[in-house]
């Protein structure tokens, strides 16, 4: 296969002219269909870039290849690129490295600038720590997280307290959290006495500090960026999210 030869000569450093990354990213958008589309086109098929996504992974897998964690955040993060370039160019920048501890993208405007911090699919304690934990800063999560249990109500209202104003997650996650009860099938004990109804479950009714859904969907995620950029200006009406 092409491809797997081709990022095992990556890895192997044998070639040194695309990182693993690029490789990775670009071949999964070859899968999608969605080559030489625009970023609007692209994102409006993010359900189909994720399942080309999922294939490219399954190939490295079998090949005997392995995905280091930090090109498995690289290539989300070049996946949230697409919504960015579709919904805010020339409005949005990379953070540098020392940015790190914040986030990975940033929308500078006024009068406050917008964070963006990426993950894949487990958000951990990388995801709450990022941020700048403060609302005139505020931050916006996105990731391709995979994990319910990690979106207790609880723990979903700590993001607020780092200044989040949203998380962006794959629909079958959010209609998981949403859907949730104490009679779920499959929850451990433990989780089935912290979801409940008087515990404020489901998650997805919790609110950012605008009063509107902290936690939204990835086909969202261009919408909603593009509403709170006004064009022509260097506003962003952050009210809006």
């Amino acid at each position: 296969m092409p491809f797997i030869n081709d990022l095992r000569d990556v890895q192997n450093k044998t070639r040194k002219d695309i990182s693993q990354s690029q490789l990775i990213f670009d071949e999964t958008i070859r899968r999608s269909g969605f080559t030489g589309a625009s970023a609007q086109i692209q994102y409006d098929h993010i359900y189909d870039i994720l399942a080309a996504r999922d294939a490219v992974h399954t190939d490295i897998v079998t090949a005997g290849l392995k995905e280091d964690v930090k090109v498995t955040g690289a290539v989300t993060e070049l996946i949230c690129k697409i919504a960015l370039d579709a919904s805010a160019p020339n409005r949005y920048d990379t953070l540098p490295k020392t940015w790190d501890w914040i986030g990975d993208f940033a929308i500078m405007g006024s009068p406050f600038n917008l964070f963006i911090s990426v993950k894949s699919y487990k958000a951990k304690e990388r995801l709450i720590v990022s941020g700048t934990g403060q609302n005139a800063a505020p931050v916006v999560g996105y990731g391709l997280f995979d994990d319910p249990s990690e979106w207790s109500p609880d723990r979903v209202k700590q993001y607020k307290q780092r200044g989040f104003i949203a998380i962006y997650m794959p629909n079958t996650l959010y209609d998981a959290l949403d859907a949730m009860t104490p009679q779920t099938p499959g929850l451990s004990p433990r989780l089935i006495r912290k979801y409940s109804p008087t515990n404020g479950y489901p998650a997805t009714n919790i609110k950012n500090i605008y009063d509107r859904p902290l936690l939204r969907k990835l086909e969202d995620f261009d919408d909603d960026i593009a509403h709170v950029c006004i064009p022509g200006t260097y506003t962003l009406d952050l009210s809006r999210y």
